[in-house]
């Protein structure tokens, strides 16, 4: 786009204009952060630790070999084993049973789910479900294993390249009845989330956690797997480890003490154990065995910007335990998974309250506030709602019939139901109350007390999801608070729409020296942006590539992707980590982002396009797919690939902008500035949408609307100088001086070294 039908300049500003004018007509496929003044990089800790030298993942065979299997432990710990066979560990996945399943199959029962219906029955011999399958075709198709115990079951059926696909229909044990684990969602072949698609694949998403020392074993080449593991199901050796050398010995020296092969965990590596499996997280490895550090196999999924958790650390999307649980006051006292669970049944070891009691009793535990239930719950001793964990770990349904408990052990709270759509406990329970009526009681029975830090803490993670601008400065006092490793971590991500600012940049590179590898980890998450124009992020950024943890090395070579040596050890597991996530869409979008970064751009690309086939419904693919193709010069498939994605997902903002600025590319103007109205539209706070309609109204000689648009973007985001200063152009060409300085001053106060605008201010002081 040119400049064609501004009005002549009251100054010579030409070479200014222009540069703000490339916005719009330029290379529209980078937004880079706002230039921040240069600080000094904070000194990081070295590694407390030699590096690690051997291969990322142990040779299969050497670690199978190291496994006795269940019947070992049996002999000397019946009591044990007893407990464990008939758990939901001991059930979690098996050979399919007639004398167990064939209530299910027979006689032959078929349910409606949408538009479509499923058969149960057995055919030929076998345990069958007709349903609509792989090809789009409605047979019977043949089942494996089961796969869960209570309450629910869903079954194996073989595809092709070794995988086994999860069926979307499940059996319901206790009201012996099928049902769509999706509900009436119509979920057709060819998504990514049907049965048949990648997200229903056994050897990625259920493996691991219903057996013991899976090897997924992808090969991309073929894109097949050969997937392995050391034994079936949830093995004793799931949780303490491989203990054929233990087995050996006891047989060897009966009674004998101490026992040199005993592979004993402490309370750390214990829940470390089981978060491997409850916990919403990244695989970095692929190959974590018990005794082993959670953060050198793992990225922990936390609060963010998206709706995974809510902003007070409620689980929203399927989230499980540990997550949760690690934001927790009660995790920073101490209390781990073994103190309320028998670590053998995995079911509560006291009923009811009489579980929380044992802390919350006068004198019972130190760190924990006695509390007498029915005056804390101002409810009667037989109610639900005394009950502790109706309030404190309210239950979420999954997968239609499985209701899982919050284990974040929040506080419930109206007041942010109200205010920021944050669940509570109280309006689950009384469903025919509104906020309103639930907040007067909490009020009533706790006053003052209610006004905690949970509260202020939740409003400013809300407060920063929706981008309010007084949630940095809360954000910036949280990093520098006596808040847990867990908050702080979630503010080092929230923190990253304020990237540019001298004190978030500041605040953030000080937290990459944090003593919990999870603020290290997020800190270097956010900072990614900045690594590529400014030196001192990189340098504070380079301690952590030596990290003793695994989990932050493969943060900071994720953030310096563009010079990180692929052969030094974080630049290794990095790309380990990419090729073992490169079976699902999000993989093969990683690697794109690393090829890119790279400068690999056709290789880039071709990872984009697996993407977007592997889940063609993705709208987020389709975006990045359509940066890629620009970047490569191929701009109307660019706009054709923005175009899909605006079709699955209207309501974002950013896939307008784009395609406004793709359009403004081909010179369709008149276009651009109707998509750029449509991206601030539906999200008003999306500040270079308004800066760039304002010069696109602007090069349109549409001056007074173009102002207007320039005063909606400053207003969204402030801190953007780049807006007031476009407005101060805009106003010296038309002579309007005192509204021109005025704008050059806001600029500056958000920026204070922009050279153009001093200039811009001299020049119009001169006049």
């Amino acid at each position: 786009m040119t400049s064609g039908k501004n009005p002549k300049p009251a100054l010579p500003l030409w070479p200014i204009i222009a540069v703000a004018v490339l916005v719009v007509a330029g290379v529209w496929y980078f937004t880079k952060p706002q230039a921040f003044t240069v600080v000094k990089a904070p000194e990081v800790a070295m590694a407390k630790k030699p590096l690690p030298t051997g291969p990322i993942v142990e040779n299969q065979a050497a670690a199978f070999a190291g496994y006795a299997g269940d019947a070992a432990c049996k002999a000397c710990h019946a009591q044990e084993f007893g407990k464990w066979q008939g758990s939901h560990h001991g059930l979690a996945e098996r050979p399919l049973n007639a004398t167990v399943d064939k209530d299910a199959f027979e006689p032959s029962k078929t349910f409606q789910h949408a538009t479509q219906s499923t058969t149960a029955k057995w055919h030929g011999g076998a345990a069958t479900l007709m349903a609509l399958g792989f090809g789009g075709k409605t047979e019977p198709w043949k089942i494996d294993r089961v796969i869960g115990h209570d309450p629910l079951r869903q079954f194996l059926i073989a595809g092709e390249g070794g995988r086994l696909h999860t069926a979307e229909a499940c059996w319901d044990p206790h009201k012996k009845d099928w049902f769509n684990v999706y509900g009436m969602e119509d979920r057709m072949p060819g998504e990514w989330g049907h049965w048949t698609g990648r997200g229903m694949v056994w050897n990625v998403m259920c493996a691991g956690c219903h057996n013991t020392r899976v090897r997924k074993n992808y090969d991309a080449a073929t894109d097949s797997y050969k997937t392995a593991m050391a034994h079936p199901s949830v093995s004793c050796e799931s949780c303490h480890g491989p203990m054929k050398s233990h087995a050996t010995w006891q047989t060897e020296h009966p009674g004998q003490k101490p026992d040199p092969t005993a592979n004993k965990l402490d309370r750390d590596q214990t829940i470390d154990s089981c978060a491997m499996c409850h916990a919403r997280r990244t695989e970095l490895t692929g190959d974590f065995k018990p005794g082993d550090k959670f953060y050198d196999h793992f990225q922990l999924a936390i609060v963010d910007h998206s709706n995974i958790f809510y902003p007070d650390g409620q689980i929203w999307d399927e989230d499980y335990e540990f997550g949760p649980f690690h934001a927790s006051k009660m995790y920073h006292a101490g209390v781990r998974c073994v103190d309320c669970h028998d670590p053998h049944t995995a079911k509560r070891i006291l009923p009811g309250n009489d579980l929380c009691m044992r802390c919350h009793t006068a004198g019972a535990y130190p760190k924990a506030p006695a509390i007498m239930p029915t005056a804390h719950s101002f409810h009667g001793v037989d109610s639900t709602g005394n009950q502790c964990v109706n309030c404190h770990m309210p239950q979420t349904v999954y997968m239609q019939r499985h209701s899982r408990h919050d284990h974040g052990f929040t506080i419930p709270d109206p007041l942010l139901t109200k205010d920021y759509g944050i669940p509570n406990a109280c309006n689950k329970c009384h469903q025919d109350k509104d906020d309103d009526w639930s907040l007067a009681a909490v009020e009533k029975w706790y006053g003052p007390r209610m006004e905690r830090k949970t509260r202020s803490r939740a409003i400013t993670m809300a407060k920063a999801r929706r981008g309010d601008a007084d949630a940095r400065g809360e954000l910036l006092a949280l990093l520098d608070s006596d808040e847990t490793p867990y908050w702080k971590a979630a503010a080092c991500l929230m923190l990253d729409r304020w990237l540019g600012q001298p004190n978030v940049n500041q605040a953030l590179m000080d937290a990459l020296k944090h003593e919990h590898p999870l603020v290290r980890t997020s800190a270097a998450r956010s900072l990614d942006p900045l690594v590529e124009n400014h030196p001192e992020v990189r340098t504070a950024l380079q301690p952590l590539l030596e990290d003793e943890l695994r989990s932050v090395r493969v943060a900071a070579a994720w953030s310096r992707r563009q010079t990180v040596d692929p052969a030094s050890v974080a630049g290794q597991e990095l790309l380990h980590m990419l090729e073992y996530n490169a079976d699902q869409p999000s993989g093969q979008m990683q690697l794109a982002q690393y090829q890119m970064s790279r400068g690999a751009l056709p290789k880039s690309v071709e990872h984009m396009r697996n993407a977007v086939k592997w889940d063609p419904g993705s709208p987020p693919f389709r975006h990045d797919l359509a940066v890629g193709l620009s970047m490569m010069g191929d701009t109307p498939s660019a706009l054709a690939e923005l175009r899909e994605a605006i079709k699955r997902n209207p309501n974002e903002g950013e896939y307008h902008f784009k395609l406004a600025l793709g359009l403004a590319e081909t010179n369709d103007i008149s276009g651009a500035i109707a998509a750029f109205r449509e991206a601030v539209r539906v999200d008003p706070r999306h500040s270079r949408a308004w800066y760039n309609l304002g010069l696109a109204l602007n090069g349109q000689g549409q001056v007074e609307a173009a102002l207007a648009a320039l005063v909606q973007g400053e207003q969204a985001n402030p801190q953007d100088a780049g807006i007031p200063y476009a407005a101060a152009t805009i106003y010296a060409r038309l002579g309007r001086k005192a509204e021109a300085v005025a704008a050059t001053q806001r600029a500056l106060v958000a920026n204070p070294g922009m050279r153009e605008a001093m200039e811009l201010r001299m020049a119009l002081e001169q006049r």
